[in-house]
């Protein structure tokens, strides 16, 4: 009878918990936020009527993403009728990369969401878990408004102004449709194929994965800012407890309490640790899709932009340096937001080796071993840690490329060139 009631308390306390998880102002939000990206795909948890739409969605962006591929392979084989400008084989490449980035962002999100439940427990239970108390973030909720209202204000700017440098100013209303969608998807429809049974879903699906592919940055952005406040909590309660002060002062017939006191602080930071490592197993394949694909298309309007100059009218040229400025920021704001955990894992030592000698005991060293020698950051699936310097290997790696990529694009140009000669004299 009494394994029998106290299996039942353990199964309301299981139930209770996913209410009680959700007091934090930062799960609050990302709950929301997770109900909100049903909305283009990303089911999760929810319904079968969700799911469902998730899997057409899913459906249609395979049959872009194929026909994609089928474009670039007949390019690379000589046997498309037009491999100019919109339709040349760089273009249809990104093209294929961009549905297919597309792609597996609305499947490794649906993974994260459908897992977030979890991960909200546990994140939870590290709360409760943590004997010291330390004050939440109250600012937490603001900071994550603003930065998401700021990142979605840019990404709109920076879409309409594509949609414009594509359609341009001289177009009549009654082909706006026509010319958009061959201009922005010319590496998938030639003009004879053009029918607005096609028009309208394609301009539909490129919207779709337009906005899953900043939504993976969004995330990241936002669960970093989770994870680097929750340590910043640690770090001002470190800092006050280790220089006297009215809160703590101290007390020589005190050592004992005060030692039990350092130890649950480092019980505290190896529990942060562990969160860490656990959002970085759901979140790692999106790290390292959102680093590739961006590092992509940075490399890509670069090489552009060096080889062919900046032609056509204003709004076009306009677009070019917002549309690369932006994709640069985007970058910084995952990599510098991602990186903050890793610098903020460690913040704490400063005020450790500045501690007054009253406070100095055997649980201090053991902290100051187990920050300095326990390297926590976020990763992409184990390829790469993120921290500052990642950012200038980065700006390194794109002018190799770039450096590559002109040299051979220069060398094919003058053996046609010299070959044309050839030819004609």
């Amino acid at each position: 009878m009494k394994q029998r009631k106290r299996l039942q308390a353990q199964k309301s306390q299981k139930q209770n918990l996913p209410y009680e998880c959700f007091h934090d102002d930062f799960l609050q939000i990302m709950a929301k936020i997770f109900r909100f990206s049903r909305w283009f795909g990303v089911a999760g948890s929810g319904n079968v009527l969700w799911k469902t739409f998730g899997l057409c969605i899913l459906l249609l962006l395979g049959v872009i993403e194929g026909v994609a591929i089928w474009r670039v392979v007949r390019a690379l084989a000589g046997l498309s009728i037009d491999i100019e400008g919109h339709r040349s084989v760089t273009a249809r490449l990104a093209g294929a990369t961009f549905y297919a980035s597309s792609i597996t962002t609305l499947i490794l999100s649906w993974k994260l969401s459908s897992s977030w439940e979890t991960i909200a427990l546990y994140w939870a239970s590290i709360d409760r878990s943590i004997a010291i108390n330390v004050s939440s973030d109250k600012n937490i909720k603001t900071r994550m408004i603003t930065v998401t209202s700021v990142m979605v204000t840019c990404v709109v700017v920076e879409h309409a102004m594509s949609m414009m440098s594509q359609v341009g100013f001289d177009c009549p209303p009654s082909l706006v449709l026509k010319r958009y969608t061959l201009m922005s998807h010319g590496f998938l429809l030639l003009r004879t194929d053009y029918s607005i049974w096609f028009a309208v879903p394609l301009l539909f699906m490129s919207k779709i994965a337009t906005i899953l592919w900043n939504y993976q940055d969004i995330l990241i952005v936002l669960i970093s800012m989770g994870l680097t406040s929750r340590y910043n909590t640690l770090n001002q309660y470190v800092a006050k407890f280790s220089t006297p002060n009215k809160d703590f002062p101290w007390n020589p017939h005190d050592e004992c309490s005060k030692g039990q006191t350092w130890r649950r602080i480092r019980e505290a930071y190896v529990k942060q640790a562990q969160l860490v490592r656990r959002l970085d197993k759901s979140l790692g394949g999106l790290i390292l899709l959102s680093n590739l694909v961006n590092f992509y298309f940075i490399c890509l309007q670069l090489f552009l932009g060096i080889t062919q100059g900046l032609s056509g009218d204003v709004i076009k040229r306009l677009y070019y340096v917002v549309s690369l400025v932006w994709l640069c920021v985007r970058v910084s704001c995952v990599v510098l937001a991602a990186a903050d955990i890793n610098v903020h894992s460690t913040k704490a030592l400063r005020h450790l080796h500045a501690s007054d000698r009253h406070y100095y005991n055997v649980e201090i060293v053991r902290l100051q071993n187990q920050l300095s020698k326990d390297y926590v950051a976020l990763t992409g699936l184990g390829f790469f840690s993120l921290n500052r310097t990642i950012l200038l290997q980065m700006a390194g790696a794109i002018i190799t490329y770039e450096l590559v990529l002109i040299q051979f694009d220069d060398h094919g140009f003058t053996e046609h060139k010299s070959a044309l000669n050839s030819t004609t004299f």
